[in-house]
């Protein structure tokens, strides 16, 4: 399909029961595109200030996985199941190239994809995220046992000291939308996902972004990733937790684009 079938096509061709957000100047074929995937019990509103900022730069599709935000569920229960879903969905899309990044679980998601299906894809942007991510046994019963008070510890373990509170509390309504047996199972599935030994089968070109407070995928999880990605770059940000990408936005948004840009 042509340019002009792209903007007919709802901006990507994505199926109307899909959910997504994009940014507010549309697509432009001249532009690069970047696709992002959203962390465990999240949705597109994880990456607000990326389709804002980056607006002017890229074309900007943040999808919602299912069960999450718009999308209808139930969720998926593993991750290699969430990126099939991804690549079905964008197989809809004549988008013939695209930057591939995800938060935490989504990340995990994009690493899948770029083993499973990486065609399309001209680099990947990982956001604090792991080649695998194991949840502890205490924080998985407490879904079960105690929901709402384990999302509140989930969020407040997820931002850096200092952090205002009701910033932490917004974290904690937006994540509250998410049914908990999707969250739950978002969880179970992180938990399960391992991939430390075919990464290292990854050719492109894969931006590593990490908080320094990260408590939820520590540092030492994305120095892993640099380290078998051959083609990798390892940014560690002051200051920053879990949620790096709403908690130092400008550093990231920058970092992106200076990533994306010249590869153009």
């Amino acid at each position: 399909m042509g340019n002009e079938s792209l903007k007919a096509l709802n901006l990507y061709g994505l199926p109307s029961k899909i959910g997504y957000r994009t940014g507010a100047s549309g697509y432009d074929p001249n532009r690069p595109t970047l696709v992002l995937i959203h962390g465990a019990g999240g949705s597109s509103q994880s990456f607000l200030p990326q389709l804002r900022g980056l607006d002017r730069h890229l074309n900007i599709l943040v999808l919602e996985l299912p069960g999450h935000g718009a999308t209808p569920g139930p969720g998926k229960s593993s991750i290699s199941a969430y990126a099939e879903w991804v690549q079905e969905t964008l197989t809809e899309s004549p988008l013939e190239s695209f930057y591939l990044g995800g938060h935490s679980m989504g990340g995990a998601v994009s690493l899948e994809i770029a083993l499973r299906f990486p065609q399309k894809i001209q680099g990947l942007v990982l956001i604090a995220t792991g080649a695998e991510l194991k949840v502890s046994p205490k924080l998985l019963a407490g879904l079960q046992e105690q929901p709402h008070l384990t999302i509140e510890k989930i969020n407040q373990w997820s931002y850096a000291k200092g952090t205002a509170p009701q910033i932490i509390a917004q974290s904690i309504q937006l994540m509250a939308q998410t049914p908990i047996s999707v969250i739950l199972e978002d969880f179970k599935a992180c938990d399960q996902f391992q991939q430390r030994d075919e990464i290292a089968h990854i050719k492109i070109p894969a931006l590593i972004l990490v908080g320094d407070q990260d408590m939820m995928t520590p540092p030492d999880s994305s120095r892993f990733l640099q380290e078998k990605i051959p083609s990798s770059r390892l940014v560690i940000i002051p200051g920053a937790g879990h949620m790096i990408m709403l908690e130092k936005h400008k550093e990231i948004n920058q970092t992106i684009r200076d990533f994306i840009i010249p590869l153009n």
